[in-house]
């Protein structure tokens, strides 16, 4: 039981990767059937997977229809991002003062260094773990990947992303970003 587990874990991260990749477009059908000879396994841990990726938001499933990848809309991606807000905003304020230790084991350097959707993530899941609160840092692990492909995509849009990232982390730091 634990093997199997082992195997509907690295299923379920290998297709998750493949979907933070941007392999899909909004409204591509994610093929079960297709994914099995990547996943290397049978049908039945590939499904777990997708149901699970459908439950985190990251694919919808229809009934006869299948796995896709949503839409995204103007809607929804306002959503997302308020709601990430509202998440990190709450972690800021439980976090506060921020505990040394926990800034001792963030390379700030490394991180300044990473594309702009990786570091933004690991710096708000730096954020969230400070708070000490698992359900806020899941909150925040789960609204870092429904936003990871706009992150990507929009990458080139901000042009001075190293002194933004260095805004966020410096006030974080210092306490002021609740």
């Amino acid at each position: 039981m634990i093997a199997g587990r082992r195997e509907s874990e690295q299923v379920y991260l290998l297709i998750k990767r493949e979907l933070l990749s941007g392999q899909f477009r909004p409204g591509d059908r994610v093929d079960s059937a297709g994914l099995r000879p990547i996943a290397g396994t049978s049908h039945i841990p590939v499904r777990e997977a997708l149901q699970r990726l459908c439950g985190e938001g990251l694919i919808e499933a229809f009934r006869g229809e299948g796995f896709f990848i949503p839409y995204v809309t103007e809607t929804s991606l306002a959503g997302q991002f308020e709601f990430q807000h509202t998440v990190l905003a709450f972690c800021a304020h439980k976090g506060m003062p921020v505990d040394p230790e926990v800034l001792r084991q963030i390379d700030f350097a490394a991180l300044r260094a990473l594309p702009k959707a990786e570091a933004t993530a690991r710096l708000f899941v730096a954020v969230a773990i400070a708070s000490r609160n698992i359900g806020a840092e899941r909150a925040v692990r789960q609204a870092n990947d429904g936003l990871h492909v706009v992150r990507t995509l929009t990458e080139d849009l901000i042009t001075d992303r190293l002194q933004e990232f260095d805004h966020l982390s410096e006030t974080w730091r210092a306490g002021d970003l609740a």
